[in-house]
């Protein structure tokens, strides 16, 4: 990512978040009015409780295009010299956080080929020994893992028309590329073992 990129990432990181600020503010107004204008008339009141309602949607719009920016900078490493994109990455590397990806990565080998199941069960199975070592990497407390590899692994866990996982489009094989990319930005503390 160029240095010109990251400036833009940053600045509509910032006017999503002040977009979604100033239409909770003009929602919260509203509410106060719509409140008021009770006493006035229903009709109003109601009017007027549809724009706030129209408002909070607009606001959590914002704030789930916020969350997919951040989520797609975190795959570039050169994004972390933005606060929010720093923040973000921290989030998916401590502990809790690094837990809650393993116990995902847990489910989908062991929900594979059942009803229950959204992904393609042979390539789960081809690959199960690689996800189980992963999962396991990722509890382990004292290993130090990058912020791009944690981000990876929700996308590959979380974006099916991009993740081989569950696209059947895609090449097979693209799992185990992903898995050993994942893995590479995790370093297991000295003397662990599996």
């Amino acid at each position: 990512m160029t240095a010109r990129q990251v400036d833009r990432a940053a600045a509509r990181l910032d006017s999503l978040r002040n977009q979604r600020r100033e239409r909770l503010a003009m929602s919260a107004g509203a509410a106060g009015i719509a409140a008021l204008a009770l006493i006035v008339s229903n009709a109003l009141a109601i009017s007027v409780g549809v724009g706030v309602a129209a408002m909070l949607a607009l606001a959590m719009t914002d704030t789930m295009r916020r969350r997919e920016l951040l989520a797609l900078l975190a795959l570039n490493p050169g994004a972390y010299i933005v606060a929010d994109v720093k923040r973000y990455g921290e989030r998916l590397t401590v502990l809790r956080g690094r837990r809650r990806l393993a116990k995902a990565l847990e489910r989908v080998v062991s929900q594979a080929g059942s009803p229950y199941s959204y992904c393609i069960s042979g390539r789960v199975n081809k690959f199960r020994a690689e996800l189980e070592t992963l999962a396991a990497t990722l509890r382990m407390p004292g290993a130090r893992v990058d912020p791009t590899s944690v981000a990876h692994c929700w996308r590959l866990l979380t974006r099916a028309a991009e993740s081989p996982l569950y696209n059947w489009r895609l090449p097979a094989d693209e799992l185990g590329f992903q898995v050993q990319r994942i893995q590479a930005g995790i370093d297991r503390p000295a003397g662990a073992t599996d």
